[in-house]
């Protein structure tokens, strides 16, 4: 979820902090502006389901198999401002939420609608665009819920905020009253924090979303309060208190991605199920809420893009060059196995996620990524583990192909 302003957010929500910053900061400028991998979106408000012609036979890594079609679960998906901005597609008939990503709070309890320039920030003007209220209108006909996320990604910011009596009352009242003025349906916290250290965030996190949610309750009764926490901070760091938590709040949104990232050693899927050795998955990140969380309270967030790299040979998870990780949306990984014949498509088992190779200008590509068969296992482990449902980052990353929304429809949303 991601940047301050419109550049650098992609590479704060991906949670790549401290030295990497400037690299992953050139990265998100490719993107805000559609440059290397995605064209610029030229479609602008569709709504409606769309007929389609079939999905080419190359897009599949392997042929779809025991589709689940289960208990109905809920679909969350969270638009970025910046799709806002770029006129993306979106789809509210697929999905029960859509979150607007997003709104910075600062450490004083503000948000933050300016920046240093006194210019209005694009996260402020792009939620009360016209653009935005041509989405609400359209989820009003499909009973989508619409909700609003308040984001920080620094770990000083979040302690002083949290910490402090008059930021975290600031904030509150900061937050109910975006909620009442633009008649949200709930509020999606983004604090992450995902650094071990010895000040006691947790006891002070917990305070603050007690308070918030007892009066957030108190005014709109059937508020939707749901709070997102990084894959492997949820078992590898101390700043959350997963029991308290998951007693507070409605929906708790585990962001399943980005177990490699582009400043990964090694080329490896973004989302895998999972792992040998032991290594980091969705799989693992769920196993730790076992007995913590309730399952119906954890939503799954799956990723509408992968990360592609140059790397040192084709072999699977080969060495990258560094520097050359880069954001691959699925618009842009359907765009280059239709037009390129020379693309080697594989699926691994284990993590259950697809990559490719191919070749540009003498150079190996890899891309990780997802597909229809990827995404459909992820269903299964919402199904099978008995989760509250899925949640999709980022709306306007599929473009105009609506084949990952059928794939959810038909084994999340069908009753």
């Amino acid at each position: 979820m991601l940047h301050r302003f419109a550049v650098h957010e992609f590479a704060r929500k991906r949670n790549t902090k401290g030295p990497i910053i400037g690299l992953i900061a050139v990265l998100a400028t490719a993107i805000a502006g559609y440059t290397v991998y995605a064209s610029p979106l030229t479609s602008y408000g569709v709504f409606q389901s769309q007929s389609i012609d079939p999905i080419p036979e190359k897009i599949f890594s392997a042929p779809l198999e025991n589709r689940v079609k289960n208990t109905r679960k809920e679909v969350v998906g969270f638009l970025p401002y910046w799709s806002v901005h770029n006129g993306a597609s979106v789809y509210p008939e697929y999905m029960d939420q859509i979150i607007y990503f997003g709104l910075t709070m600062n450490k004083d309890g503000y948000i933050v609608k300016t920046d240093e320039d006194n210019n209005v920030t694009t996260e402020w003007s792009a939620m009360n665009s016209e653009r935005f209220k041509d989405i609400r209108s359209q989820a009003a006909k499909t009973d989508t819920k619409i909700l609003f996320a308040v984001k920080n990604f620094s770990n000083d910011e979040i302690d002083q905020l949290i910490s402090n009596k008059v930021s975290t009352r600031r904030a509150i009242d900061a937050i109910k009253k975006i909620l009442k003025t633009y008649d949200f349906d709930g509020v999606n916290i983004d604090f992450e924090y995902v650094t071990r250290t010895d000040f006691p965030t947790s006891r002070f996190y917990n305070d603050f979303l007690s308070i918030l949610v007892e009066e957030l309750r108190a005014e709109k009764e059937n508020v939707i309060v749901s709070l997102d926490v990084n894959a492997t901070a949820i078992y590898a760091d101390n700043a959350y208190d997963m029991v308290k938590i998951g007693e507070l709040v409605d929906q708790i949104i585990i962001m399943g991605y980005d177990y490699h990232r582009p400043v990964s050693r090694k080329a490896g899927p973004v989302a895998p199920v999972s792992m040998s050795d032991d290594s980091p998955s969705i799989s693992k990140s769920l196993d730790s809420l076992k007995g913590r969380v309730p399952s119906e309270k954890i939503i799954l967030g799956v990723p509408l893009y992968g990360y592609e790299w140059q790397t040192r040979s084709t072999a699977y998870q080969s060495a990258t060059i560094s520097g050359t990780g880069a954001v691959a949306t699925y618009k842009r990984v359907r765009e280059l196995i239709e037009h390129r014949d020379d693309v080697s498509i594989q699926y691994d088992d284990l993590s259950q996620s697809p990559w490719l190779t191919y070749s540009q200008n003498g150079l190996i590509k890899q891309i990780y990524y997802e597909d229809e068969k990827s995404l459909n296992a992820k269903i299964t482990v919402v199904q099978k583990r008995e989760l509250g449902g899925m949640a999709l980052w980022a709306l306007g990353y599929e473009g105009d192909y609506i084949e990952p929304w059928i794939v959810i429809k038909e084994g999340l949303r069908d009753p």
